[in-house]
């Protein structure tokens, strides 16, 4: 199943998130579909993933939670594939 993600990356805790980010692996199990964007002079971004298995988003975020407030919404293709 696919998911946007969309983020927003708390002021007070940019620093710290960067420097989780510098380690971020993404786990293979997870397909990037549109790969992770920031919004110019912003804190916030979006990307699209494919999961098997919805923990694994649970999984790939958790580094960042206490940092970053995220919103995961299921979504499907408009036009089929």
């Amino acid at each position: 199943m696919r998911f946007l993600i969309e983020w927003e990356i708390k002021p007070k805790y940019r620093q710290a998130a960067n420097k989780v980010l510098e380690k971020f692996e993404q786990p293979k199990e997870v397909k990037t579909i549109f790969a992770a964007h920031n919004r110019v002079a912003s804190s916030t971004g979006i990307a699209v993933v494919e999961v098997d298995d919805v923990a694994l988003i649970q999984k790939t975020l958790s580094p960042m939670m206490d940092f970053t407030n995220f919103k995961v919404t299921p979504i499907r293709p408009l036009f089929p594939e």
